[in-house]
């Protein structure tokens, strides 16, 4: 019984770090590659000239707060520097994007 009292604790700590690496990731940075309509195709802020990179897409809304306003999609423009946050369980729909600096 003692075992399995300390694997539980185990697993439970596991799965807490897990939570918390994920978390910390959303804070990357981001370089705006194209805008297309409400997509947004972003790639990593430092990149090494002679490495492909594959480009995440992102869906914003008018819901979506860009800077602190609503519908402000007009701000955004390539090669800006971006930090953003998905909707709860909804990606690649955005809640927010900030500024990368």
């Amino acid at each position: 019984m003692e075992s399995s009292k300390y694997k539980i604790q185990f697993l439970l700590v596991s799965c807490l770090t897990s939570f918390v690496l994920c978390a910390c990731s959303a804070d990357d940075a981001y370089v705006i590659v194209d805008i297309q309509g409400d997509q947004i195709f972003l790639g990593p802020d430092e990149q090494d000239p002679d490495a492909s990179y594959a480009l995440t897409e992102v869906t914003v809304d008018r819901k979506t707060r860009i800077y602190g306003k609503r519908d402000n999609r007009s701000v955004l423009k390539k090669h800006d520097v971006i930090r953003f946050d998905y909707r709860t369980d909804q990606e690649p729909l955005v809640e927010t994007i900030e500024h990368g600096n």
